[in-house]
């Protein structure tokens, strides 16, 4: 390639010193054709293409790589073979020494070569005030309790205003979806008239032809409840809800990257939702230049859909038959219930972060939920009325092995064994009182009966009562002349008797 100084100075000394060619030859060190090219053309660079060049290491691949992307083309996206993989085969059964961004050159290349990867136009779009919003998932990562887990953040954007809501959950189940949905519009005050999403499992059933698709029951009945109209993008078209996908990217690479570290989930989403807030409040709209997101937000929230009085129920309802050991079944994990409602049908509600058994209109469980699999969660008040039939199963019990209980129930335990050789059989009846007592109210009768040096449940039992006895206050001797003087009755005339003698005469000759 000819520089523009070196154009330049061949042409001073043409025009201006007016040597001969072979001279500027000699001073510039060109060749002939070229000082005559420079001086017969108008062109003020000159640059070479070399039409073959030769890549000795790419062409060795370059055959087989498109015979891959032509392979693709019939089979779905998400089954197709990218460039890395491409490199990890040409590598472990090709014996290829060339580095992967060869193979990812050549890769696009070929797609260009085969005009597979067009050029895609898109159309700006608008939105009014609380017209719309946008919900997907997307995976992030961060560290719990010092150990590395993926979590689903579910983000809601509103269309017009940008604002946002973020959450993180351990997975993506239709609770939880439906769960995030509730707690956005809380935060947003209200809702839109629609809200765009994509294909997801939760809401749709199948799709169908066109626009049209097969919605989940449970979908249903939260739109109708909050009054919104649910569309869909055509399949792997994220671009036609780029608002939140942008709003994504933003949050993972603001917020996830690096990897934070919370001590818990819930620490998690409080700090992502300050921040939300905070960022809201400090960038700038991306059209109303002149606006934070949030002077938009405060525009847009009087003309979203007003909530209705009472809040979805985001859970996940199923009846289930309580096992012989009395558990019931939820997600691959097991919730206990009280020993009574062995075999009977009951009701299991799965919340996000809870678990409610209820059988008929009563509450007769309540656990925190948990997205493990195969995990047995026991509440040991639940086994006390099996415990007084079976005492000797408070040694190996599975529901009371990790039963926290009080220091001095232990120091209790140990006197009794002490004093008695089936000292456990005395202290599960110290724990059957648990039943009808509160565990405070127990705790303090142990206290006393040890600092009174005595043992056993008719004891405890008997200061348990004594403690719970309403206290009778005695007061002072009351002075009947001081009482009665407080109440007066008005004197009757002697007149008013006479009166009342004629009919007493009278009844008393009829009864003779």
């Amino acid at each position: 390639m000819t520089k523009v100084d070196k154009i330049k100075e061949v042409r001073e000394l043409k025009y201006i010193n007016g040597f001969t060619i072979k001279e500027i030859c000699r001073r510039v060190k060109l060749a002939r054709n070229t000082v005559r090219k420079i001086l017969r053309t108008n062109s003020t660079k000159f640059s070479y293409n070399r039409q073959n060049n030769p890549q000795p290491v790419r062409d060795s691949i370059q055959e087989l790589i498109k015979t891959w992307v032509l392979r693709d083309q019939h089979v779905r996206r998400k089954h197709r073979v990218k460039a890395l993989r491409m490199h990890e085969i040409l590598r472990d059964s090709h014996g290829y020494k060339g580095s992967y961004e060869t193979v990812a050159r050549c890769y696009r290349q070929v797609k260009e070569s085969l005009n597979i990867k067009k050029p895609e136009a898109f159309i700006p779009l608008y939105f009014s005030p609380g017209e719309a919003y946008q919900f997907d998932w997307s995976p992030v990562q961060a560290y719990i309790g010092g150990k590395l887990v993926e979590l689903q953040m579910g983000v809601t954007t509103l269309c017009h205003s940008r604002y946002f809501f973020a959450r993180a959950y351990p997975c993506q189940k239709q609770e939880l979806m439906l769960d995030v949905h509730t707690r956005a519009f809380k935060f947003f005050g209200g809702t839109c008239r629609r809200g765009i999403y994509d294909n997801m499992k939760t809401a749709v059933k199948k799709i169908l032809k066109g626009k049209h698709r097969n919605l989940q029951e449970r979908f249903i009945e939260f739109c109708s409840h909050y009054l919104v109209e649910p569309e869909f993008c055509n399949p792997a078209s994220g671009n036609e809800k780029g608002r939140v996908e942008n709003k994504i990217g933003y949050i993972i690479r603001n917020f996830f990257a690096p990897i934070p570290r919370f001590d818990s989930i819930e620490e998690l989403n409080e700090r992502l939702l300050a921040w939300c807030i905070s960022r809201a409040r400090t960038k700038f709209h991306p059209e109303i230049q002149d606006k934070t997101i949030y002077e938009v937000y405060e525009q847009e929230r009087n003309i979203l859909v007003c909530l209705p009085p009472h809040t979805f129920e985001c859970c996940r309802i199923q009846q289930a038959i309580v096992s012989p050991i009395s558990l019931v079944r939820l997600d691959n994990n097991f919730y206990s219930v009280p020993t009574d409602y062995i075999s009977q049908t009951v009701m299991v509600r799965g919340y996000s972060d809870e678990v409610i058994i209820s059988s008929g209109a009563r509450k007769i469980g309540w656990h925190k939920r948990s997205y493990d699999q195969g995990k047995q969660i026991f509440n040991p008040y639940h086994y006390l009325k099996a415990l007084a039939r079976k005492p000797g199963a408070f040694k190996d019990g599975k529901p009371f092995k990790n039963w926290q209980l009080p220091d001095i129930f232990n120091q209790y335990r140990r006197l009794l064994a002490e004093k008695y050789p089936d000292g456990d059989r005395y202290f599960v009846r110290i724990l059957i009182l648990l039943k009808d007592y509160s565990l405070p109210e127990v705790t303090e009768a142990i206290k006393a009966a040890v600092s009174q040096g005595i043992l056993g449940d008719s004891y405890v039992l008997a200061l348990l009562k004594q403690n719970c006895e309403p206290e009778i206050e005695y007061t002072t001797t009351l002075s009947v002349k001081v009482e009665l003087s407080k109440y007066k009755a008005p004197k009757r005339a002697l007149s008013e008797y006479n009166n009342l003698l004629p009919n007493y005469k009278k009844e008393k000759q009829d009864h003779e």
